[in-house]
C-alpha cells in the first residue's frame, strides 16, 4: 500500500506548495507558498514537536508514562499535545492569560493539563508562564521541558526536514526564502540547509511591527526596554 500511515504523525512534513497568482502578479518571478497548515496539527510546529520528542526518546530521556512540559501561546502546544497523546505521554502546558479561551479549550480537549499565568509580569517572575513551566518540569519526576525558544533541536528540525522539503519541491531552483521569524527555528534551520546547497539563496525574515528584532536589525543592538514586552506577548 502507498501513502498509508500507522498514525497521523506520519503525515507531518512534506507539505505541498501552491503557486501564488493574483497577489504576486506584478512580481517578475514565480512565487510559491508552502502550506504548513497541511500538517495534521495545522502548523509547522508539528515538525519541532515530533523531532524534539523523538530525539528525547532516542537519548532515553522519555520513558513510558513520562510527562512533557512546555510554554506555549497556541500552535506549539497543539502539536506537543497531539504527539503526546499518540505516543502515550502526559502533557502539561503553561500559557499566558492573553491566550484565547478557545485555544485553551482545544489544548484541554487534546488531553493537556493547562496552567494559565499572568501576562503582566516579567519573564523571570515566578508567576510567568516561562518560570511556571520550568518549575513544573523540575518538580515532576520522569519529565522533560521542551523549551522551544532555546532548544537547538528547534532549528535542527527544520534543517532536517523543512529545508530539504523546500529544496526538493523547487528542484533546487529556489532563489529567495521568506519566513516569519517567531522563535527563529523555521527561518534559521531552513536557511542553513538551503545555504549549504546554494550560498546565493537570499533569506528574508518577516516579523510584526514592534518586534525586538526590528531594533536589532537597524542598530545591531537589543533595546533592554523591549525585552519584557517581546517575551510576554
Amino acid at each position: 500500500m502507498t501513502n498509508v500511515f500507522d498514525n497521523i504523525l506520519g503525515l507531518i512534513g512534506n507539505t505541498p506548495m501552491v503557486k501564488l497568482n493574483e497577489v504576486t502578479k506584478d512580481i517578475p518571478a514565480k512565487v510559491y507558498a508552502k502550506i504548513e497548515s497541511f500538517n495534521p496539527g495545522h502548523s509547522t510546529k508539528d515538525r519541532i514537536a515530533l523531532h524534539i520528542i523523538e530525539a528525547a526518546e532516542r537519548k532515553g530521556l522519555l520513558t513510558p508514562g513520562a510527562t512533557i512540559v512546555e510554554t506555549t501561546s497556541g500552535n506549539t502546544g497543539f502539536s506537543i499535545a497531539m504527539v503526546s497523546i499518540i505516543k502515550g505521554y502526559k502533557c502539561i502546558l503553561s500559557v499566558s492569560d492573553k491566550t484565547k479561551p478557545e485555544k485553551i479549550a482545544y489544548l484541554k480537549a487534546l488531553g493537556a493539563t493547562v496552567y494559565v499565568c499572568p501576562a503582566s509580569v516579567p519573564a523571570d517572575d515566578p508567576r510567568s508562564y516561562y518560570e511556571v513551566a520550568k518549575r513544573i518540569a523540575a518538580e515532576t519526576p520522569n519529565s522533560i521541558y521542551i523549551n522551544q525558544y532555546f532548544n537547538e533541536l528547534n532549528i535542527d528540525a527544520h534543517y532536517s526536514c523543512t529545508g530539504p522539503d523546500t529544496w526538493e519541491q523547487t528542484e533546487g531552483k529556489i532563489s529567495h526564502l521568506f519566513a516569519c521569524t517567531g522563535t527563529g527555528g523555521t527561518l534559521s534551520g531552513s536557511a542553513k540547509f538551503l545555504k549549504e546547497k546554494n550560498p546565493d539563496i537570499k533569506i528574508i525574515g518577516v516579523d510584526a511591527d514592534g518586534s525586538i528584532l526590528k531594533t536589532y536589525h537597524e542598530t545591531g543592538e537589543i533595546d533592554p526596554s523591549e525585552i519584557h514586552s517581546y517575551q510576554i506577548e
